[in-house]
């Protein structure tokens, strides 16, 4: 009786993390995790206004690269490699805000900015999320993000600035993605500019890394949001896509 018993418990809880991954997945599915043109939306928008994605006039500090290189070389953060969706290294937000705070206050300070560009306003997303403030590296051959929308989990509309540090041809890595026509476009990293996109609405990816002697592609990530609070239910999905994906 007793390993009767044992072995419905076992079932039970088979059957619970098989529900929980179900509903997981049909949530990211009908929250835009599928591959269709969803920025077809913007056809009808004019040219001048903020629709997906935009390259804007942005860039880092002299003094914020070079610490962020800096914490980029100790090897800080963790690599995650999930065979055939994504490889590569990141430094997430808590350990950006102990040992490059001036980084995380600098990107608090892109909220007026940020609105401007997209013509409403937006908020920083918090602190304890792992993505909200982080250094993306790209180092190994191969590392790269295969195609994917961006899951908003949060209550208001959800941003995505990536900001590069390094500006280099020969690694041979950039970001992907389809414009609101269905065409394939690729945005090569320049100095004194950022991409700013809603991510889902712009099915994106990083292109595979070559890697050249010691160079690496580096990227500092940061987040906004319209309305950056989040429910129970979101909230506990978000988490075990930030384990899954990053490591945390």
């Amino acid at each position: 009786m007793a390993r009767s018993n044992t072995y419905t418990i076992q079932w039970r809880i088979a059957y619970f993390f098989i529900f929980v991954i179900i509903a997981a997945t049909l949530y990211m599915v009908f929250k835009g995790a599928v591959n269709y043109n969803r920025i077809a939306v913007c056809r009808g928008v004019a040219e001048n206004e903020f629709c997906g994605i935009r390259e804007i006039k942005l860039q880092l500090p002299d003094v914020l690269k070079r610490k962020i290189f800096e914490e980029v070389d100790k090897g800080s953060g963790k690599r995650v490699v999930i065979p055939g969706w994504k490889a590569g290294r990141t430094i997430s937000t808590g350990q950006v805000q102990k040992d490059i705070p001036e980084l995380f206050d600098w990107y608090k300070s892109l909220e007026g900015k940020i609105g401007s560009e997209i013509g409403e306003s937006v908020f920083v997303t918090e602190n304890a999320l792992p993505t909200t403030c982080a250094i993306l590296v790209y180092e190994e051959d191969g590392d790269f993000i295969n195609w994917h929308y961006d899951v908003n989990y949060f209550n208001g509309r959800f941003f995505t600035l990536l900001i590069p540090c390094t500006f280099d041809d020969d690694i041979c890595t950039e970001y992907t993605y389809y414009d609101k026509d269905g065409t394939l476009q690729g945005i090569k990293t320049k100095p004194e500019m950022s991409i700013l996109f809603e991510g889902d609405k712009v099915f994106h990816m990083a292109t595979k890394f070559c890697k050249k002697a010691e160079k690496k592609r580096v990227v500092v990530s940061v987040q906004f949001s319209t309305d950056p609070t989040i429910s129970w239910y979101n909230r506990a999905i978000m988490r075990v896509k930030d384990t899954a994906y990053i490591g945390y």
